[in-house]
Parts: structure tokens; sequence; C-alpha cells
């Protein structure tokens, strides 16, 4: 578990007549992750070239496209909002319905059997979009005739006369006055506006219909001034219609009618269709992406006249698998190679193999980057550190203990918040255990602690109830903040001296020997950090007279001083070895030339700075960097006894109050403290632990296969 599963490459060499065989029984065992053959070519010394993608590829991606459009057309609208009661706790199920079974994908005959459901759902959707834009306009149109009516306007009375102009239209309605007093500038008494606000617009923007009568003369200065004041004229719609107002509100009511009956029958043809139609569009599109997998996958080979070849990576418990899965597809007409990989390569793809309880925590880790085939696999330690590491930020046994709940909830009870929701409360609950241990440490239960006992009743004369208050089972962290913060700073040399035994570990595996001595160098320097770190709290471990300060002297050179000389040493010897495989190779400088007296000096400064500043120095700032867990537990523990405090004060004012106090200050306290916690306690672990031995930025595992949902 500490490493990813070790792999093997798989190079599948087979004729050109099984390769889609092939690519069919590989994605049937489910176990093989492909790889693009580029990364392989210089092997093959121009044997084999890239695939190209070919005509089927082209094909599929059209094809796929404009399904994907009418499946986005036909679309089912949702049957309503879930209630919240469904939507925690009922569990998503799988699409109902059996699964067609599919014996050969024909492209020619999906493409045919499509090409006509797109043409009759495309006309009729087609239809359906243009007589709900008639509707709309006629509805519109209605509501126009129905206020020229209310102002007693005739359609042949709107426009320009012999001796008058006629404007109507709609204008926002705090326009309306300033119309009439332009028109007074303008006209004097020669004009006529009558108006009525428009209904359904918003009150802080509305509208207004007005109908304008002024002399012709002034058509010009009405015109100006209408365009001012956002004035939008109505046009009489072509074609026939009444002149008189009322039998055109006639003649439009009868046309809305038509125009509804026209689209509740394209309506019901459009939902026969997908009724019908839309599952068998679902099972095209997913036919039609099982073809185009298959192009995509051939781009990845390698090609020559008559073969193709295959590269890929398989787990080491399914490789003879794959080989006899592959001899039986090409009746032995094909040969696999297979290789053990370098943990080095960075081409491997790394799968992780950790027991159910655990997994959660690999996305703590993938945050920081999915492991490298190299690397070791962080995800077991995480898990047994992180919920330990947020208990002692986060201690208290009864917010832990809703912390548990909580986090058992999502694992059982809110099925329908998904597989996520569930992980994440695996690792709230591991959490909230850890803080009620915690909180059994410390001696805090909702706050209550013998510290928060005194406090109250020195300040408020006041006694908080004995069953409310827990002895604590180590000490507590307020009257004991120095202690607090030293073992603080024990806990997080312990772990980060974990993450550089295990960046021993791996140079040792690879056989690095000059590494693995620097790296037990490196952890002598950690504790040495360590050391010196004591003695600025006062602990010299002696005491202080005058002929114990050599025993001092002696404690001091051999914890700080002499791991830092080691590293120098250590740092020096390095260069010169990496100068010295470059001299060997004929590459001393970039003139040819040995070293020079500076390049000497250079590394030794390298050297001091390695040693002080990459490690001693650093290891100083890290190890003070777990002073965190001491000030959120000490946050956590302060801000929930200013609201016991606040609590004890209503009491004397009336129960409810303080009740009300005491529960908000409880919930706000877990959602700030819990929220913080977790972030610092990610930050230890990516900043301080993986640090030290953890790369990341590998390639996840991901098998070749087929997104089936609705075929088998």
């Amino acid at each position: 578990m500490l490493k990813p599963v070790e792999m093997r490459e798989l190079r599948i060499v087979t004729l050109d007549d099984h390769v889609d065989g092939v690519i069919k029984r590989i994605e049937a065992l489910g176990s093989v992750h492909l790889t693009d053959i580029k990364e392989f070519l210089e092997e093959w010394e121009g044997l084999i070239e890239p695939s190209k993608a070919d005509a089927v590829l082209i094909k599929t991606s059209e094809l796929l496209t404009r399904i994907d459009n009418l499946i986005a057309l036909l679309q089912p609208q949702a049957a309503g909002k879930k209630s919240l009661k469904e939507t925690l706790f009922k569990e998503r199920v799988a699409e109902e319905g059996g699964k067609i079974r599919v014996e050969e994908i024909r492209l020619e005959e999906i493409e045919k059997e499509f090409s006509g459901l797109e043409k009759t759902a495309t006309t009729l959707l087609g239809a359906n979009e243009r007589l709900t834009e008639e509707l709309s306009n006629t509805k519109e149109l209605s509501e126009v005739l129905k206020l020229l009516e209310e102002f007693g306007v005739d359609l042949d009375f709107v426009g320009e006369k012999e001796f008058i102009s006629v404007h109507a239209g709609k204008l926002p309605g705090r326009n309306v006055e300033e119309l009439r007093r332009i028109l007074e500038e303008e006209t004097g008494e020669n004009h006529l506006v009558v108006s009525k606000e428009i209904p359904g617009e918003e009150e802080d923007y509305s509208f207004a219909f007005a109908v304008i009568v002024t002399l012709k003369k002034d058509k010009e200065e009405v015109e100006r001034a209408l365009m001012r004041l956002d004035f939008e004229p109505w046009q009489r719609p072509p074609g026939e219609i009444p002149e008189r107002t009322k039998d055109a509100i006639v003649e439009v009511g009868t046309r809305i009618k038509r125009l509804e009956n026209e689209l509740k029958e394209k309506g019901r043809e459009i939902a026969e269709i997908r009724k019908e139609k839309f599952k068998d569009l679902l099972v095209m599109q997913e036919l039609v992406q099982i073809e185009e997998s298959k192009a995509k996958a051939k781009i990845l080979f390698g090609t020559s006249e008559r073969v193709r070849v295959i590269e890929g990576w398989a787990p080491e418990e399914e490789v003879e698998t794959v080989i006899e899965g592959i001899s039986e597809e090409t009746c032995g007409f094909s040969v696999v190679e297979v290789r053990e990989p370098k943990r080095e390569d960075v081409r491997v793809p790394s799968l992780l193999n950790n027991p159910r309880i655990i997994k959660p925590f690999e996305s703590v880790v993938k945050m920081y980057g999915h492991p490298l085939y190299k690397d070791t696999d962080p995800t077991l330690i995480t898990a047994i550190i992180f919920p330990v590491l947020f208990g002692l930020m986060f201690p208290d046994m009864g917010h832990g203990f809703l912390l548990l709940l909580l986090g058992l909830a999502l694992m059982f009870a809110f099925k329908g918040l998904g597989k996520g929701m569930r992980e994440m409360g695996v690792i709230i609950t591991l959490c909230g255990l850890c803080s009620v241990v915690g909180g059994a440490l410390f001696g805090e239960f909702f706050g209550f602690s013998e510290y928060a006992s005194h406090l109250i009743a020195d300040s408020m004369g006041m006694h908080i109830p004995d069953w409310l208050v827990f002895k604590p089972l180590w000490f507590e962290p307020i009257p004991n903040v120095e202690f607090m913060f030293v073992v603080t700073m024990v806990i997080g040399v312990m772990h980060m001296g974990l993450g550089l035994f295990l960046n021993v570990i791996n140079h040792f595996s690879n056989r690095n020997v000059l590494e693995v001595i620097s790296g037990f160098v490196k952890i002598w320097c950690l504790f040495g950090a360590l050391y010196f770190l004591l003695l600025l709290f006062g602990f010299f471990f002696v005491e202080l007279k005058e002929n114990n300060f050599p025993v001092l002297l002696r404690n001091v050179t051999i914890f700080v001083l002499l791991p830092i000389i080691s590293l120098f040493v250590l740092k020096i010897v390095s260069e010169l070895r990496h100068g010295e495989g470059r001299e060997h190779s004929g590459h001393s400088n970039s003139n040819g030339e040995k070293r020079a007296i500076m390049d000497y000096l250079i590394i030794l400064i390298d050297g001091v700075i390695d040693a002080l500043l990459e490690n001693f120095f650093r290891f100083l700032a890290n190890i003070v960097s777990y002073g965190r867990i001491l000030a959120l537990a000490l946050c956590h523990a302060a801000l929930i006894e200013v609201f016991i405090l606040l609590t004890f004060m209503c009491l004397k004012i009336n129960i409810g109050v303080a009740a009300v106090v005491f529960l908000a200050g409880t919930a706000l306290v877990i959602v700030l403290e819990a929220i913080m916690a977790g972030i610092h306690t990610i930050r230890l672990h990516f900043y301080e632990w993986f640090t030290k031995f953890y790369e990341g930025g590998g390639v996840e595992f991901s098998p070749f296969k087929f997104r089936r949902t609705y075929t088998y």
C-alpha cells in the first residue's frame, strides 16, 4: 500500500486485420492503459510510424456532433425540482430500463436511421419555433389593439394625414410627463397625448403606451422629441387586417386560437417523437461514441505496411490475462512483449490500491498531485495522521461528537448527495472521532473545562455544574501554553522525520548511497533543530553551572553543529562527484576546461547555503510552523469560552436568551474552527510533510474502457 501497484509495459504487435478485435478485447478486459506510440518511436529505429486520423474518426466526430445537438433539442424537461428529502436521502438510481444487446456496430445504418429522425424532428422543431414567434407577435398586437380601442382610435387613424400626424408607440413611463412638457413648448396647445401604463412591467422601470396627435407642420420637431425620450413607434403589421379596431381585435383573437391549436398539435408530435425515439437517440449516441473511441485509440498506435504496434501498461497481476485474451482474439497471430519498467520512468501511470476505509484520503493526496510511479503512496499514513492533527487543533468531546454524527450521516443517511460526499463523510467521521479523543486528553466538553469553570467562578461568581466539567486525561492547553508548544514541536519533528525516512527508503531502493547517507544526516539535523529550539525555550537538559557548561557545549556540537557540517561536506562531495562525471564524459564546462578557483568557491558557497538555509533554518521554520496546532487549540478554547461567559451573563436576564446565545455560539465555533482546522491540517501535510519525500505530478492509471449505459 505504500507504493503504487506494480506495472508492466506491454508492447503488442498484431496484424492490421486483427486490430479492431484487439481493441475490443482490451476494452472488455478493462485493465490496459494505452499510451501514445510517439513516446517510444526512437526504440523502433524507423520501422514504424505514428498512425494518422482516418475517415472513420472524422465521420464519427461529425455524426456525434449532430446527435448531441438533436439530443439537446429533444431533451425532456425536468419533471420538477426534487424535494429536500429526496435530494438528501434518496439514493441516485441508475438509468432505468433494460440495456440493448448490440452484436456489431454499423455506422452506415446508424447514420441512415438518424438522418431520417433528424429531418423529421428538426422540421417539427422549426415549425414549432416559427409558430411560437408568430403567436408572441400576435398576442403583442392584440394588446396594442385593446389599448387603441380603449383610446377610441381605429387603425386607419394612425399615421400621417392631410393636416395632422398621429404617432402610436411605447416609451418609458417616467418620460410621459416630459413628453407633454416638450410638446407644450414646441406646439403650444396644438397637440393631444393619451397614454396608459402597460401592465406586467417592473414598477421601477415601467413603460406606457401612448398616442400622440400633432399638426403635420410640427412633424419634424415632434419626431426629434420622441427620439430623445426613447419612444418606440408601433408599426402596423403587414397583411390584411380590418381598419376598425373592434373588427381587428376579433380577427386577431381568432388567429391566436388557431396558432395555439397548431402549437399544441406540434407539441404533441414532438412529445411523441421524444417518447418513442429519445432512448434510441441515446443508444445511437453511445454506439457512435464507442466507434469514435476506437478510432481515437488507433491514433495512439504505431503502423507499418501490414501490422499495428500497441503500447500500454497493465498491473502485474493482470498481465497473463491480457496476453491470453489477445492471443485468443488473434488466434495466436500476435506478439506481446512484457517489460518491467524502472520506478524512475515518468511515463509509467500509477494506480493506487488502498483499503476502502482510507480510499477517501486519496483525494487529499491528489490535491497536491497524483503520485509518480516511483513515489511512496502516502494515503495510508495520511489517513492516520490527518485526523490526529485535526483532533489536536479541534479538541472538544462535544463538538467532535457532533462532527462524528455529521460524518456518519453523510456516509449512511444522506445517500442522495452522491459518492463524493460519502467519501467526505469518512474523513469527517475520523476527524470527529479524533476530536473526541483530543477533547478527552485536554478536558474539554462543549467548551466547558476546569479552566473555564475557574474563569466563570472568578469573574461572575457562578459555578458550572460538575457533570459538565471533565478532568483532562493529560493536561489543559491554556494554563500550559509553553508545554503545549513543546508538544507541538515534538509532533512536528516526528511527522517530518517520518517523511525524511520515507525519502531515505526511496533512495535506498534506488541504491543511491550518497543520498541515503544525506537523508539520515537530514534526520539528525532535524532533531538538532528541535534541540536548538528547546534551548531557546530554556530546556537545557543540564543544570547551568560552570562545570556543566562543557556538557552543554558538547550537546550543541553533537546535535547542531555536526549535522550542519556533515550536510556541508556531503553537498560538496556531491558537487565534486557530479563534476568528475562530467570530466570523464568530456564535458568539464562549456569551454572544455577544468574548474577554476571561482568554481570551487561557488561550490563552497552552495554547500553553506544548502546546509544552513535549505536544511537547518528551513527545519527551524517547519518545526515552528507546527505551532499552529497550539494556536488553533487555544483559539477554539478561547472563542467558545467567550460564548460561555455570554451565556452565564444572559442567565441573569433570561434562560431562553442564554440558550440561544450558547447554541448560536456553539454552531459558529464548530463551523469556523472545523474549517480552519481542516485548512491548516492540509497545509501541514502539503508544505511541511509532502515536501520531504513526495514529488507528485504523475499520470493516473486510466484503463481503456467504453462508457456503456444503454447497450451491452
